[in-house]
């Protein structure tokens, strides 16, 4: 009760939640004297000596060049050509194009940063509601850690102690899913919110984009994810290694193809990426040393038998887990989530025949819906921070992507073939 009362205190008067996790931990580490003191520090560092654990910064690091390298404008630029010029291609673009870039970064944030930055104001030129263009471009931005690589399958499989690379692959189905969904959702919103005298101008006035000369423009970026997958899969190198590559391709093809950004650029670009891996990592680190404690007084046990006793069946477990984690992903980052719950859930799932891989696919999506589902909805405070549309007006228009993504939810929960076809 200490540790639990003190974690749910601090978050209450808004301490960040890897400084909760630490200072709970350590409040009851002094009340239970049995405990060694130097504890936080001995866990927290063995927590984050993880070769694995090296993709999340590498990814990072591969996104924001391929960000800031021009990749994004010429994803567009191909999705553009791609689509018949119809009142739902912008909306269409803007998924697709989130779908393609979180294929390269593994986050949400980076996706409707790098994506919604360019489209929000195409969708508007193109008579999209401002509204409704900066809740699409929010939603089509979780995509970029369903799409693998993932920096949360990557966090997931560190915890749990499975492949990666196999998540990585079970990912893809559910990832193009939901793309798919989205798609389908728009066409069938977006003229609630559409000028459609705005939308016949914007038609007259858009020149017809070569779909041979946009693909040779995005092709090297299209190329990342097919070399991480591809290398992956192929044995020719570990997840953490194909991070690392990526990088380098990352620098070659914005250096020398696009030829966007110049050596001067990437200690900054770096610095950003290190900001953005340390705030993760600090969490990681520190939530391993609130879990280790958890662990000394067996409260993941006595969660363990509570959860059992509700039910022992497989299919009312998996229903549990998908609403345990679509409630955490709305109030609790997505990393913080999976350190937390993972080593609680892992045997009771793993007990009652749940393939560890499938439950870290149900994880992500659960978590992913989180990103767009308020009251802790950091794609939408993002995407508000760049149309400057205040929040509440983008709960409305937002709802049905999320509905939908909740309908899908269910088949990727009692489908297990739809992740594990190809692991």
């Amino acid at each position: 009760m200490i540790l639990l009362i003190s974690f749910l205190i601090l978050i209450l008067l808004g301490l960040p939640i890897a400084f909760s996790f630490g200072i709970a931990g350590l409040v009851y580490i002094l009340a239970a004297t049995r405990f060694p003191g130097n504890l936080a520090v001995t866990v927290s560092f063995s927590q984050l000596d993880s070769f694995a654990l090296m993709a999340v910064p590498f990814f990072i690091f591969a996104g924001d060049i391929m960000r800031y390298g021009g990749v994004s404008t010429r994803l567009i630029a191909f999705t553009k050509a791609l689509f018949h010029r119809s009142s739902s291609a912008m909306g269409t673009i803007t998924i697709v194009a989130s779908g393609f870039f979180g294929a390269i970064s593994g986050a949400a944030v980076a996706t409707v940063a790098a994506i919604g930055g360019i489209m929000i104001p195409e969708m508007r030129k193109a008579g999209y509601g401002q509204e409704y263009a900066a809740s699409l471009s929010s939603a089509a931005g979780y995509l970029g850690i369903l799409i693998p690589p993932s920096i949360p399958m990557v966090v997931y499989g560190v915890t749990a102690n499975q492949s990666i690379g196999a998540l990585f692959v079970a990912g893809i189905i559910p990832g193009i899913l939901a793309m798919l969904v989205m798609i389908l959702v728009n066409r069938k919103q977006h003229r609630k919110y559409l000028d459609l005298k705005m939308f016949e101008k914007d038609a007259q006035g858009a020149q017809q984009v070569s779909l041979v000369k946009s693909f040779g423009a995005a092709f090297p970026g299209l190329m990342m994810p097919v070399i991480i997958l591809g290398g992956i899969y192929g044995g020719i190198f570990t997840p953490t290694e194909a991070a690392a590559v990526s990088i380098v391709y990352g620098l070659l093809v914005s250096l020398f193809v696009y030829k966007e950004i110049k050596f001067k650029d990437i200690l900054a670009i770096a610095k950003e990426s290190a900001f953005t891996s340390a705030k993760i990592l600090f969490i990681i680190g520190l939530a391993g040393y609130f879990g280790r404690v958890m662990t000394l007084i067996h409260l993941p046990n006595e969660i363990s038998t509570f959860i059992l006793g509700i039910s022992s069946n497989k299919y009312v477990l998996l229903f549990l887990i998908a609403l345990l984690f679509l409630i955490l992903g709305m109030v609790m980052e997505t990393s913080c989530a999976i350190l937390i719950v993972t080593p609680i859930l892992l045997p009771i799932a793993m007990s009652v025949g749940i393939n560890p891989i499938h439950l870290g696919i149900i994880m992500v999506f659960d978590l992913a819906i989180g990103v767009i589902t308020p009251p802790m909805a950091v794609n939408i405070f993002i995407g508000s921070q760049i149309s400057g549309v205040p929040v509440a007006k983008m709960i409305k228009p937002i709802m049905p992507f999320v509905l939908a993504s909740m309908a899908l939810l269910m088949f990727i929960v009692y489908i297990p073939q739809l992740s594990l076809a190809f692991v």
